[in-house]
């Protein structure tokens, strides 16, 4: 039972995915995956103009066939027209399918960057905003920039750690103006900022939802 609690006091970032889970930067995810679209549609587009080419000069060799001998050449020729739009829709099924892959492929390939920048930049807004939550949401396995989080993650639990012993500086200063009997107006501000301070700084390290 106790190892069922401890489970269930963890916190936990698992959650399904959806397909605008993996649009976190809309703009550098597309950017980026239009420019690779781009470069694949062109490439093909050159491939398949060759191809398509091709199939053109065997069907005049065959014309010239059927104006030679045309009974043996109307078949023959009518093979190799139909031959030429099997070619020209295989074609353009082909590009369609490599430009739905390739942007499938994008988006996907471009979340293991967007997912980290995304959760590094929700926790420098809960900087901000001073809140500095114990447990810092951790990068997928597969996700990129995991270096750089770490050292983020490093310079976050330097920054909460900071927190903390500010917090009892300031406890060890409010006491030490309690014990005196006798305070001067001034004093007495000086603790009220203090003890607003503290207060301040203990909120920060509270867990908040979201």
């Amino acid at each position: 039972m106790t190892q069922q609690n401890e489970k269930s006091d963890r916190p936990s970032f698992a959650h399904k995915r959806k397909l605008r889970n993996y649009l976190l930067d809309v703009g550098l995810q597309l950017r980026y995956t239009a420019f690779i679209i781009a470069v694949a549609v062109f490439l093909t587009g050159v491939l398949g103009y060759k191809i398509y080419q091709a199939t053109q000069e065997s069907s005049r060799i065959v014309l010239l066939t059927v104006q030679a001998d045309p009974a043996a050449g109307a078949e023959l020729l009518a093979r190799f027209q139909a031959n030429d739009r099997v070619v020209l829709y295989g074609m353009a099924g082909f590009g369609l399918v490599l430009v739905l892959s390739i942007a499938a492929v994008g988006i996907w390939l471009t979340h293991k960057v967007a997912g980290p920048l995304h959760n590094i930049a929700t926790t420098c807004g809960r900087i901000r905003d001073d809140h500095l939550p114990p447990v810092l949401r951790q990068l997928r396995r597969g996700d990129e920039l995991q270096a750089f989080h770490a050292q983020f993650s490093e310079m976050y639990a330097a920054l909460r750690t900071r927190t903390v012993v500010d917090i009892a500086a300031l406890d060890k200063a409010i006491a030490a103006i309690e014990l005196q009997a006798t305070r001067s107006p001034e004093l007495d501000l000086a603790l009220a900022e203090l003890r607003e301070q503290r207060a301040r700084k203990k909120l920060s390290l509270e867990p908040t939802s979201g």
